[in-house]
């Protein structure tokens, strides 16, 4: 499973469709079917490059900010895997764009609102030539932030959402933890995860962070409707949470989303 969601995440890129098409354009003889090849390529570059349309459905369908009120504490803040990776050129991890999700599990911390941090994520790579957890990176820097060690749980073997989940309820039944817990992931990612800790009957409730789009994004003016690049990343991200929702549906067809009111 975790090698055909890699093949599908790789095969839900936009901009391999345009490529695609664009190459069977100039390699087809056939006069009539060169144009259309053409204009199909054409009709999803300037769909899929569209700011207004990509940033409504993003922010439709990420989840909305998390408020705790006054007094609200949880024992443990799950951070999930997948802000971090591996420079292996100097053998060294490095954040990446998703860092919000370790900087606002460290300010939970420091404010008082958890009093221990579960980090999950291993080294989701299919090729692996360097040893490297993401979660011992992640706990590292933590410590290095004055966070006491003891306080710090790491499941570094996990390399999808699932596994997330699966892996984190070993850790926090084994050290007796109690929920409900707050999980924290960036928001486009939030309503998979939420519905894969339910899964394993495990308590949450969401936190998140790493907002990619805001309200001020999808406001219909000139800005928006320039093709932009970045969309089609945007959109990648996009369809990747959507059929990850579907997978999830299909293959745990009692899942629904459980969290902390």
């Amino acid at each position: 499973m975790f090698i055909i969601s890699k093949i599908i995440g790789f095969l839900i890129d936009p901009t391999l469709w345009i490529v695609t098409l664009l190459a069977l354009a100039f390699f087809s003889r056939r006069r009539g079917l060169k144009r259309k090849l053409y204009s199909s390529s054409a009709l999803l570059f300037l769909v899929f490059t569209n700011p207004f349309l990509v940033n409504n459905l993003s922010y439709r369908y990420q989840s909305k900010a998390t408020e705790l009120t006054e007094g609200e504490t949880f024992d443990t803040a799950i951070l999930l895997g997948g802000l971090a990776g591996l420079d292996e050129v100097r053998n060294k991890g490095v954040f990446k764009e998703a860092s919000d999700r370790f900087i606002q599990t460290a300010r939970l911390y420091e404010t008082g609102k958890v009093r221990k941090i579960l980090i999950t994520g291993g080294d989701s790579r299919i090729f692996r030539k360097q040893q490297y957890r993401e979660a011992d990176f992640l706990a590292e820097n933590l410590v290095d932030l004055r966070i006491p060690a003891k306080d710090i749980l790491v499941e570094n073997d996990s390399r999808n959402t699932l596994e997330n989940a699966r892996f984190s309820k070993r850790i926090l039944d084994s050290v007796k933890a109690q929920g409900p817990y707050l999980l924290v992931t960036s928001a486009m990612h939030m309503p998979r995860a939420v519905k894969a800790f339910s899964k394993e009957n495990i308590h949450v409730k969401p936190f998140p962070c790493h907002f990619t789009v805001t309200g001020t994004n999808t406001h219909f003016n000139a800005e928006n409707m320039v093709p932009r690049a970045y969309c089609l990343s945007l959109w990648k991200t996009l369809l990747k949470e959507c059929l990850g929702n579907l997978q999830l549906m299909l293959f745990s067809p009692g899942v629904k989303s459980i969290s902390a009111k």
